[in-house]
């Protein structure tokens, strides 16, 4: 079910606002008056959507990891036993789109564990005959592309997405063959 666009564009707000204070300070430092104070809403406002700030940061967490998961599942089809370049682009492009909230979110909070598990489920997909024994494998892979991507997003200078894109594909090509 669709959300009304008020709804919407108050949630939008929220993220807005506690991606700009996980910028100024640290998350445990973070609460509901300093959000609805930086996102101009009402407290009660708040608490229709969110019980705590930890509440609105698991559930940010989670539209990003379901927004990386549609988008793989997307184009899985297309990638069993081939390159996972569309779905790699796609996933970087989104992560670029989404920059400032998924950076202040994997330096402080929990992104990168969710983001690991999916990698990792993708991962075994892939996988034809996946054993017990695959899974160190796995981690190791899930968590090397999302170290490069992580790697990617905390870079002061500019790094050509492509460049990020193509090594994240080679070495998955790799392990998969």
């Amino acid at each position: 079910m669709l959300e009304d666009k008020r709804i919407r564009r108050t949630k939008k707000l929220l993220r807005q606002a506690l991606c700009e204070l996980m910028k100024q300070k640290p998350f445990k430092n973070i609460t509901v008056s300093d959000i609805v104070r930086q996102a101009d809403i009402n407290r009660g406002t708040f608490y229709a959507y969110y019980q705590d700030v930890y509440d609105l940061r698991e559930k940010v967490e989670n539209e990003m990891t379901n927004s990386l998961k549609q988008i793989i599942q997307s184009t899985l089809p297309e990638i069993q036993g081939n390159s996972m370049k569309t779905s790699i682009k796609k996933s970087v492009e989104y992560l670029e789109e989404n920059h400032e909230l998924a950076y202040v979110l994997l330096k402080d909070g929990n992104l990168e564990h969710k983001m690991t598990v999916l990698l990792a489920e993708c991962c075994k997909k892939q996988l034809s005959n996946h054993t017990e024994n695959d899974e160190w494998e796995v981690c190791f892979v899930a968590t090397g592309c999302l170290g490069i991507m992580k790697h990617w997003m905390m870079q002061t200078e500019d790094i050509d997405k492509e460049k990020v894109i193509n090594k994240i594909d080679s070495i998955l090509r790799r392990f998969f063959v």
